[in-house]
């Protein structure tokens, strides 16, 4: 589950824009969630690694100042660089492959790497997979989210 937009098939995989309008500065991400993660029994041949192991769900917020939202291309290996792109004003995550049978508060801050640019867009990412856009993960992992809400300070 994403904030954005599917756009198409392409190849194997999908054109997504990810991100839709968004213009205020919450410190965070709130809400609740129940995960039952299974071993990963599917992979691409970079992720070949992780097969037997057990699933990572996450869930994870970013506020950028993209002059549109970011077309995803999963059969062309085109997504977000994370760590690298200039136009992320925040971003927070929260991942796990712990069992949580039970519904669990989960609270994940923003962390700001620019106070002085305005958010344009923001991108909510959930996944039972957190390798699920590389077609990597278990059959049968599932993620409960409910309840979710910015956080204002």
């Amino acid at each position: 589950m994403y904030t954005g937009k599917f756009k198409k098939l392409a190849g194997l995989g999908a054109l997504i824009d990810w991100g839709v309008a968004f213009d205020s500065r919450p410190s965070g991400l709130k809400g609740y969630f129940k995960y039952s993660p299974a071993a990963i029994n599917k992979s691409d041949e970079e992720h070949k690694y992780l097969i037997g192991k057990t699933d990572t769900c996450q869930v994870q917020i970013l506020l950028t100042d993209w002059n549109a939202p970011f077309e995803i291309n999963t059969s062309a290996g085109v997504f977000v660089d994370f760590d690298n792109d200039p136009h992320i004003i925040a971003y927070g995550k929260m991942e796990t492959g712990e069992t949580v049978a039970e519904y669990r508060e989960i609270s994940i801050d923003l962390e700001y790497r620019d106070m002085t640019r305005k958010p344009k867009y923001i991108v909510i990412t959930i996944c039972a997979s957190k390798y699920g856009d590389y077609f990597t993960g278990g059959v049968g992992s599932t993620l409960l989210v409910d309840e979710f809400e910015l956080i204002y300070e």
